[in-house]
């Protein structure tokens, strides 16, 4: 993503001709009006080249502050991340809740195309990110922040191939019609007491523990023949990022538009209660919005974004404290500590918290009809088995990847969709299992 300093951007805009801008200023105006590149590592995303990329926009001193903090000031600093961790978890369970996307049948009716409160949701909170990291791009200070979130975000895919986005977003959606689920609906599911919820809680650690074992096999079987020169549409186009995402943002709004002109939302679930909080539901564009614009704390505060496959990873490697497991599951050693992994703990199971509230305002606790045993338990299992293959869930490549434009989420993506769409399909018509 292209940083600009306000006097760049004045220039940009205001400046005549390309004569009277100094350089690299010409090269920015040439950049955005004929796709000129900067450099060859300009419009990367690999983090050795988004360090050294725009140093002109970027001060000299520009180091990771956190390793020059104090010992006292770090843990206040770690405080706060954690904090915003948990406050933007009990929001993301709250909204959850209230759009009625955590409801079992609802996702596996949106598999089935007869219900479009999931895809409303995802692609209000998809176009609402996108719009965030645009803002968060464009502003100065706010893009230092935006780099780092990058940094945050790109080392999870190194190793990472479209077979394995393919392959893992198919695993990951099929699990989601099973279970009902995804890795972070079944929060709220949990916080709302829908039942067997907490057997794909826990089927979800043990996909964790099933990946570390056939991580070593997985990484060989899956590994890209050469690493992609392009990370990010942007990128591969060599345009700054908000050129594209904002009209592309705009597109999803128009889809979402027409899906609820096409079927509206009152149609679609339950509403029962009155008052704010206490209504059973909200509109699913309104609680996407409001997840999407959980970009924004995490980008600033946390400089990471949103995600949840993670944390299963990272309590799961709580085992390690075992001396024999170290050798069995060496996968996980580098999930066990580090604010990095940690805050994903906390915000997912903070959003168990605002699922609780939630449903407890509008008296609807324990109401949502859960699935049955085995399919919420197997369900768990393959989904986040398929989210650490693909590098992501339906989170960190959906809302985080493909709000970034990353190429690789725009294989895993649909993969997830085609997975769990003809899993739906078989169950219901050659099967015969009611969803």
């Amino acid at each position: 993503m292209a940083v600009f300093t306000p006097a760049e951007w004045y220039r940009i805009f205001f400046t005549p001709s390309p004569d009277a801008c100094p350089a690299p200023q010409v090269e920015v105006l040439e950049m955005i009006f004929s796709r000129k590149s900067l450099s060859s590592s300009s419009m990367s995303t690999r983090p050795e080249d988004l360090r050294s990329r725009f140093k002109w926009s970027v001060d000299s001193d520009r180091e990771d502050s956190e390793e020059k903090m104090p010992t006292r000031e770090k843990g206040y600093d770690q405080f706060i991340k954690l904090s915003v961790s948990a406050v933007s978890g009990l929001i993301f369970g709250m909204a959850l809740e209230k759009g009625r996307v955590f409801e079992p049948h609802i996702i596996r009716q949106q598999m089935l195309f007869s219900n479009f409160t999931m895809l409303k949701m995802f692609l209000s909170a998809s176009a609402t990110g996108m719009l965030a990291f645009s803002i968060l791009t464009m502003i100065p200070r706010t893009s230092r922040r935006m780099e780092k979130a990058l940094f945050a975000y790109f080392p999870g895919l190194k190793y990472k191939g479209v077979l394995a986005a393919a392959v893992g977003g198919a695993f990951l959606g099929m699990g989601m019609t099973l279970a009902g689920a995804c890795p972070g609906m079944v929060l709220a599911q949990v916080g709302a007491g829908v039942p067997n919820s907490v057997l794909t809680l826990a089927g979800g650690i043990c996909g964790a523990f099933l990946y570390a074992l056939t991580e070593p096999l997985t990484s060989i079987w899956f590994k890209p023949v050469r690493s992609y020169r392009y990370n990010t549409l942007d990128e591969y186009l060599e345009t700054p990022y908000f050129i594209l995402a904002l009209p592309f943002a705009a597109l999803l709004g128009l889809v979402v538009f027409a899906a609820e002109v096409f079927r509206p939302w009152e149609t679609e679930v339950i509403q029962s209660g009155s008052g704010v909080f206490g209504v059973r539901a909200w509109p699913p564009y309104i609680t996407g919005m409001i997840i999407g614009l959980l970009q924004i704390p995490v980008v600033l505060v946390i400089q990471d974004t949103l995600g949840s496959s993670a944390s299963y990873v990272t309590v799961a490697s709580q085992v390690l404290i075992f001396e024999r497991l170290n050798r069995v599951l060496p996968y996980l050693k580098k999930y066990t500590t580090g604010i990095g992994n940690w805050w994903q703990v906390f915000y997912v199971f903070s959003a168990i918290a605002g699922a609780r509230i939630s449903a407890t305002t509008s008296n609807t606790v324990g109401t949502v009809e859960g699935l049955e045993e085995w399919y919420s338990f197997g369900g768990g299992v393959l989904m986040i088995y398929g989210a650490r293959l693909a590098g992501g869930c339906t989170s960190g490549h959906g809302l985080s990847g493909m709000g970034l434009l990353v190429l690789l989420s725009f294989v895993a993506v649909p993969s997830m969709f085609a997975g769990g769409i003809s899993l739906a399909f078989l169950m219901k018509y050659k099967l015969g299992v009611a969803m």
